[in-house]
Parts: structure tokens; C-alpha cells; sequence
């Protein structure tokens, strides 16, 4: 009797933990695939453990009503269909194909050849993919193409959701429209808000803009977006470029952060700064406590290279404020402002300026200079004008008056004009070596150069002058 017991409570134990253990691991039911209508149902076990659907075949699958010429549906509830397939998913999805298999499990219908997948006016066609009728998602691992009015998009593997519109695509992305075009290894685009994502390196030629970028992201409806990357940007108003880049499309305005690169669009004219600003035209390029932001300008001849603390570009002007600094050539110049007519090729260095060559060294109160193939072709020194240069390696000349101003050929001085309170100290040594010093004041002083020494000084307006041997 005590046995007996002992096995009955042993046996509802058993089937309680079966019934609790099934209650565990068993989820929801999916919706089984319901027969709507064929022709012809038949079954042969002794041929196959599946039931065979002929003609006119209609199956129910959740949402989706989907109609073939053949199908089998087999033990699992699984079903393998055969030519002329149309699977219809409303609102305004259609699918076409000529072999599916449906997967009640995951509600998924998996499909291959002649595949073609419609939403709205967009088309999708590849050799297979997975739609997903629960979600409405399309996943594709082929290339795919669509088509979307005039926009195609090329991809090798993607998803697409027709409930948001939303396309994420990967692998050798190819879209067109028009004349623009984008190409991509990985994005993704929201049809409806005309919105697109950016995750790996792309190139974009968009309205005539060429934008470069490894992350990003674009709307549509303003034409304005944020890119990063190495991220740049060239259209009609020239080049930017930075570690990010925020840009609009119709205004032209954009800003850049980190490694900074500003060209004009020409080219000619490159700037570098840690962060740079454009807007109506005016660019403006910041460095910082480390770096000055640099302007390099090519040309023929030499190349000219200014820097700042902070540069600032129009369409014909460039202006540079704070520990101003110059090199071109044989010359360079530092001051505390400079404006530059791009159009005449006009410099003034304001601030305590001062430019130097391999022999001398010219300051003022503000020095005006005109470029020609970036050499000064006419310096102008206003207001305390100085020239200081070397006979040797111990003689010092000194120049001075109130305006300065001096002619160069091909880089090399010719020709100095002094107006106002002229005072010259000058050395000259003769052909026995002997060494004479030549002193000159005068309210006008022209002197002319010849291989940069002096071939002759011309005193004007009540000159006093004396010329004393010193051995």
C-alpha cells in the first residue's frame, strides 16, 4: 500500500513538472497559413509527407493574401510555392516572384527569382529576398535596385521598411537622380522626410556640390546637413573642409571644426585653422593658442604664406588680425593687422609692421605693398619709415624719412623715394677697400640701386650732406 502511494505522488509530481515545464518553453502562437482556395488539393504519403495545392492557389498569411499556380504545405505548416506568385500586403505592398517558401514560425516569406517588391510608386528588384509581413520589412542580401520616380539606388545588401519608409543600405551603394549621385558603403534613407544617414565613407555630387564625409547626416527638405570624417565640401564658393563640417546647401553657409582647410575656388588660395565659419560670403578661420591659422597663396613665382590668430576671406579680401606673421621668398613681415586686395593685389600690414628681405629690414607706421606674382613689386612705408640694411657683416645703413616708398624688379629692390624729414646713413667701399660713410638729410631723397647697392642718391628741397672716409 505504501509502495502504491509512494509511485502515485511520484507519477503527479511527473506530470506537474511536465505541465509546469510546458508552460514554461511554450510562446505565442503565430498565425498558421490558412488555404483560401485551389483548384485541386491532394496528398499521397507513400510520395511525400506534404499535401499538394494545384491551380489557383489562394493562401491567408496574417495581413498578406498571396496567390500562386502551386504549392506544398507540409506537416509543419510550412509551405513551398511555385510560379506566378503575387503576394498582396496591404496598405500598397506587392509582392512578385516565381518560388516562396512561407515560414509561419518567424512570418517571413523568403523569395527567388524574377523578385520584384512594390511600394506606393517605389519598386524593389533583386534575385531574392525576405519580407517580413508582420513588420512589413524587405531584406535583401543581393544586389538590389530601386526605383523611386527618377532616384535608382543600387545596393548589395539592405532593409526597407514600408511602415517608415526607412531604407538601410550597404555594400557598393549607387544612388542616382538626375544629375546628382551618391556613393556609399553604408546608408540610410528615410523616403518620406527626404532624410538620409551616412555611416561609412561617401561621396556625394549634389546641386553641383561635391561633399566628402565617413559619417553624416542630410535633410532634404532644407538642404543642410552635418558630416564628419575627414568631411569636405567644394561648390561654386569655393573649398571646406575639417574633421566636421556643418553645411547648407542653400544659403552656402557652413562651419568646420579640427584640421580646417578652406581653399577659394581657384584653388590658389589655401587657409588651415582649427575652426573656420562661412556665411554670406565671408569666411572666417580661427587657430588657436598653438597654431595660427595659415593662408598659403599659389601662384607663379613665389608662394606667399600668411598667419594669424585669426583670418578672415571674402570673395576679393582677406584680413588677418592678431600676431600677424608673412613669408614669401627672400621676404617676410610681421604686424598686429593685415588686409589684403585679393582683386589688385594690395597689402597693408598695420601695427607696429615690419617687412625684411636677405639684406634689409623696412618699418613704419603702416606698410602698404603691391603684389605681383606674389613678390612686391611697390612697398610703401607711411609714417616713421625706416629701411635698415647691411654694407657688411658690422655696417649698418639707415634710412629714414616720413613715407618710404620703393620700386622691386623680379623681387630686387630699384628704386626708394623718401618724402618728409629725409635722413640717410650709407656706407660705400671703394676699390682700395676703404670704407666711407655718407650721411644726407633732406625733405625728399630719391635713391636708385643697381644688383641691390646703391648707384646713386638725389637730394632735393634744401639737401645737407657729407661723404668722410673711416680708413
Amino acid at each position: 500500500m505504501i509502495k502504491r502511494l509512494k509511485y502515485t505522488f511520484l507519477l503527479i509530481g511527473l506530470l506537474a513538472f511536465a505541465t509546469f515545464a510546458l508552460a514554461q518553453t511554450s510562446g505565442p502562437t503565430k498565425e498558421q497559413i490558412q488555404i483560401l482556395g485551389a483548384n485541386t488539393i491532394e496528398r499521397d504519403p507513400l510520395i511525400s509527407d506534404a499535401s499538394r495545392l494545384l491551380g489557383n492557389v489562394k493562401l491567408g498569411f496574417g495581413e498578406a493574401v498571396l496567390y500562386c499556380d502551386s504549392a506544398y504545405r507540409f506537416d509543419n505548416g510550412r509551405f513551398e510555392v511555385f510560379s506566378s506568385i503575387k503576394v498582396v500586403n496591404e496598405p500598397n505592398n506587392t509582392l512578385f516572384a516565381e518560388y516562396a517558401i512561407l515560414n509561419p514560425e518567424y512570418q517571413t516569406i523568403t523569395v527567388r527569382e524574377d523578385v520584384e517588391f512594390l511600394h506606393d510608386e517605389m519598386s524593389i528588384k533583386c534575385p531574392e529576398l525576405i519580407y517580413d509581413i508582420e513588420r512589413k520589412l524587405v531584406s535583401y542580401y543581393q544586389r538590389a535596385q530601386f526605383v523611386d520616380g527618377l532616384k535608382t539606388l543600387e545596393s548589395n545588401l539592405g532593409t526597407y521598411s514600408s511602415k517608415s519608409g526607412r531604407l538601410y543600405a550597404g555594400g557598393n551603394v549607387i544612388i542616382e537622380e538626375g544629375a546628382d549621385f551618391i556613393a556609399s558603403d553604408s546608408i540610410a534613407i528615410d523616403k518620406e522626410d527626404q532624410h538620409f544617414s551616412i555611416f561609412k565613407r561617401t561621396h556625394i555630387d549634389m546641386d553641383g556640390a561635391l561633399i566628402n564625409c565617413s559619417r553624416g547626416e542630410f535633410d532634404g527638405a532644407s538642404e543642410s546637413g552635418w558630416f564628419s570624417g575627414n568631411a569636405s565640401i567644394y561648390d561654386k564658393k569655393g573649398f571646406l573642409a575639417g574633421d566636421s563640417i556643418v553645411v547648407s546647401q542653400k544659403s552656402g553657409d557652413g562651419s568646420a571644426w579640427g584640421n580646417v582647410v578652406v581653399k577659394n575656388p581657384s584653388k590658389t588660395l589655401i587657409v588651415t585653422g582649427v575652426y573656420a565659419n562661412r556665411t554670406n560670403n565671408i569666411e572666417i578661420i580661427h587657430g588657436d593658442s598653438a597654431t595660427l591659422a595659415i593662408a598659403t597663396n599659389i601662384e607663379e613665382g613665389d608662394t606667399l604664406i600668411l598667419g594669424a590668430e585669426t583670418l578672415r576671406k571674402s570673395e576679393d579680401w582677406l584680413f588677418a588680425v592678431g600676431e600677424v606673421e608673412f613669408e614669401q621668398g627672400a621676404f617676410s613681415g610681421e604686424g598686429d593687422s593685415l588686409s589684403w586686395d585679393l582683386d589688385a593685389d594690395e597689402v597693408w600690414l598695420l601695427g607696429n609692421p615690419k617687412v625684411r628681405s636677405e639684406e634689409e629690414e623696412l618699418s613704419g607706421d603702416s606698410v602698404k605693398m603691391i603684389i605681383d606674382k606674389n613678390k612686391p613689386s611697390v612697398l610703401s612705408l607711411i609714417g616713421n619709415a625706416m629701411v635698415l640694411s647691411y654694407t657688411n657683416d658690422t655696417l649698418q645703413n639707415k634710412m629714414m624719412g616720413k613715407t618710404l616708398d620703393a620700386q622691386f624688379t623680379g623681387g630686387d629692390i630699384d628704386y626708394v623715394d623718401i618724402k618728409g624729414n629725409g635722413n640717410i646713413l650709407y656706407y660705400t667701399i671703394d676699390d682700395s677697400n676703404s670704407v666711407s660713410i655718407n650721411k644726407a638729410t633732406c625733405s625728399h631723397i630719391k635713391m636708385h640701386f643697381r644688383n641691390r647697392e646703391v648707384e646713386s642718391i638725389i637730394l632735393l628741397n634744401s639737401p645737407e650732406g657729407s661723404v668722410k672716409k673711416l680708413n
